[in-house]
């Protein structure tokens, strides 16, 4: 929305309490100010195909996301352990 710009319109739909505790976490943790801002970015940002995060799904990218950092420091244990492996079996001179 532009600076100065009057909202004239609303818009009104009705969750159960479940529903609005979801909707509610899903905006504070988008950074939201109120479920209303979250709700009318929502509205203004999607499409129809588009699918709104659910708390699973940001659950779901947050473990991906320390799924891939674990990964990674793995692959560097493994790495370093073959540098060791290998200098530990070289004939001494």
């Amino acid at each position: 929305m532009r600076e100065g710009q009057i909202k004239c319109k609303v818009v009104s739909f009705r969750i159960d309490d479940d529903e609005y505790s979801k909707a509610e976490r899903i905006a504070r943790i988008n950074g939201f100010a109120s479920v209303s801002c979250f709700a009318r970015e929502a509205t203004l940002k999607c499409t129809p195909a588009e699918i709104v995060n659910t708390p699973l799904d940001v659950e779901m990218n947050r473990l991906w996301r320390r799924i891939d950092a674990l990964t990674s420091s793995l692959e560097k244990i493994i790495s370093h352990l073959g540098l060791v492996l290998n200098t530990s079996q070289s004939p001494s001179e």
